[in-house]
């Protein structure tokens, strides 16, 4: 049958590799034979208060008696016995489940055997939710007479939609784990890049031959230190995505199983072991990488050496301009100039346009060939961002909300926002707004507020602008009121203040748009001086990546696209690719 799995592996210990004897369960929900489990503490975790699962690693209590004082896996026994019953002279033939779980079920009825450990000849028939245990009738009359019982039928129905509900959710998760992250997209631009590299450190080896051999090579080989580091995160991810993606697959196995095979007493007995470890599971939000910036440290060489490799220095660090568009602006007053830019995972490019007349703003799109796709109107837009789902969320001052648009800007819903401004997306999917009464609310997709902060008592500014997170989910606002960039922790503490008015080393006149780069540094628009701060997460100052020297412009808007290209918007409807 097409439909039907089979139960040979699943009545088989992973450890020994024979048929379970005494199964145990772990909190992880997978199932090893005693002695196996007995063999892996004695070996490994000997007077020690937890052990790990040896399949998935995941770590469980050990009970104060020892492994013996686990919790037994009498379902797995019992559809032991119920295969083995089928003919016992081909122990190692293929058991389709539909047909050994029918069986099962038909022996389950037969072999009742889950009485009271009191009144051993009634069988289990109620559950005590003061005392959270499985009782008989005599016991409900005698010693639970107050308490709030509820019968074995009514509670197990409770139970299987409680775990249901979650064990759906679990496997929308287990499809969509890591959706965004294109493990073979992220090496091959780890390979491009170091290709890139590679080629300008040999053009500045061929121009410099005698006094950079040796940096050359030293060069090469931290290029390929940071490339391999790469590459081992993100085999790690990969690695990590399908232990991930496996223990949810065996916990919803073995939940289904149980809800659908198990008896009654079973589902009850096991309903928290399974509750807790789906929500364990659903709670598994492993890291994405953090991928290198391929930069080069020139080290300590002598002063003629120091001089030539400055000049190579400043060519490695040098931004390529490799693209760029204009956007036709109005010019009729009040005149619109450029705010923002975002991207679409597809390689569209949005440029947000703003006027003092907030009934102008639009949206204008343009493809990854730089041509034009479309101009919208946007009643109000005062901020938007990309959403995970490829959808676009945009603030409408005038609407006062938060509104979502499909890619064709055909509206999906709208909840309301107190006077908002930008917009952007954590990696967790959530809506992080800056508001006009000083406040940064954060929304759930459906516009749920789970958070606003600064408190009123900690907000001695008057004004916010750009929004942007980091890639722990930090949340850096701009602010050009005092000049300045404020960085909060994802709860909404405050971490720390960048910046003041002028035009020095860490300084802004008109701070703009903040972009945050894989590596952690952050990129921030400094509209009137002309150039782009980079900052380490920590806030501390590296250098300028663009300048007026390199043609900047009144800067307010900067971004990455999908590929790393970083994109810069000029006030005056410039928009410059690196």
């Amino acid at each position: 049958m097409a439909m039907a799995s089979k139960v040979t592996d699943f009545i088989s210990c992973p450890v020994c590799l024979e048929h379970f004897e005494n199964p145990k369960i772990l909190d992880c929900l997978h199932s090893f034979c005693e002695h196996c489990l007995q063999e892996v503490v004695d070996k490994n975790f000997r007077n020690l208060p937890t052990f790990l699962c040896p399949e998935c690693r995941a770590p469980t209590r050990l009970p104060a008696g020892g492994v013996c004082e686990l919790k037994s896996n009498f379902f797995i026994n019992r559809l032991k016995a119920t295969v083995l019953s089928k003919d016992t002279s081909k122990e190692d033939a293929d058991v389709e489940f539909e047909d050994a779980k029918s069986r099962a079920l038909k022996f389950s009825k037969q072999s009742e055997i889950d009485h009271c450990t009191k009144h051993l000849t009634n069988g289990l028939a109620w559950y005590c939710e003061e005392c959270k245990d499985l009782i008989c009738t005599s016991c409900k009359k005698e010693s639970h007479i107050d308490h709030d019982c509820s019968s074995l039928d009514v509670v197990t129905a409770k139970v299987k939609q409680e775990i249901y509900g979650e064990l759906h959710q679990l496997r929308v998760k287990s499809e969509q784990l890591y959706p965004d992250l294109n493990i073979e997209k992220e090496r091959w631009i780890i390979k491009k890049h170091e290709a890139s590299v590679a080629s300008q450190i040999s053009d500045a080896q061929n121009r410099m031959q005698r006094m950079v051999n040796e940096w050359s090579d030293g060069c090469r080989n931290e290029l390929k230190a940071m490339c391999a580091s790469a590459e081992k995160q993100l085999t790690a991810i990969e690695d990590l995505r399908a232990m991930g993606k496996a223990s949810m697959e065996s916990a919803c196995r073995f939940t289904e199983r149980l809800l659908s095979s198990g008896s009654k007493v079973e589902v009850v007995r096991l309903a928290s072991q399974c509750k807790t470890r789906i929500g364990n599971l659903l709670s598994f939000d492993a890291p994405l990488p953090v991928l290198p910036v391929l930069e080069t440290d020139l080290g300590t060489m002598d002063v003629a050496v120091k001089s030539a490799m400055s000049l190579i220095s400043d060519e490695l660090h040098k931004m390529r301009r490799t693209g760029g568009f204009q956007v036709t602006l109005d010019q009729a007053e009040p005149r619109e100039w450029v705010d923002a830019v975002s991207t679409h995972p597809n390689g569209d490019i949005y440029v947000r346009t703003l006027s003092t007349d907030v009934k102008k703003g639009r949206v204008i799109t343009f493809g990854s060939a730089e041509e034009k796709k479309g101009d919208f109107k946007v009643d109000g837009i005062v901020g938007m961002t990309t959403m995970p789902d490829g959808n676009i969320a945009v603030t409408s001052w005038t609407r006062k909300a938060v509104v979502i648009y499909t890619p064709s800007w055909q509206e999906i819903r709208a909840f309301g926002c107190i006077k908002p401004g930008d917009i952007t997306v954590n990696n967790k999917g959530h809506i992080i707004v800056t508001c006009a009464d000083q406040m940064v609310r954060v929304f759930s997709q459906e516009g749920v507020q789970l958070l606003a902060f600064p408190s009123k008592s900690e907000a001695e500014y008057e004004y916010m602008l750009h929004v942007g997170t980091g890639q722990h989910d930090e949340i850096y606002v701009s602010d050009p009121n005092d000049d300045c960039l404020r960085a909060y922790s994802p709860s909404g503490k405050f971490m720390y203040q960048y910046g003041t008015e002028g035009d020095g080393d860490g300084q802004f006149t008109d701070i703009r748009q903040v972009c945050c780069l894989p590596n952690g540094n952050i990129a921030i628009a400094d509209r009137e001086n002309h150039r782009l701060h980079l900052l380490t997460a920590a806030g501390q100052f590296k250098r300028f990546l663009l300048t007026h020297e390199n043609g900047l412009s009144n800067p307010a808007a900067v971004t990455l696209t999908a590929d790393r290209h970083l994109i810069v918007g000029e006030c005056d409807g410039a928009i410059k690719i690196y």
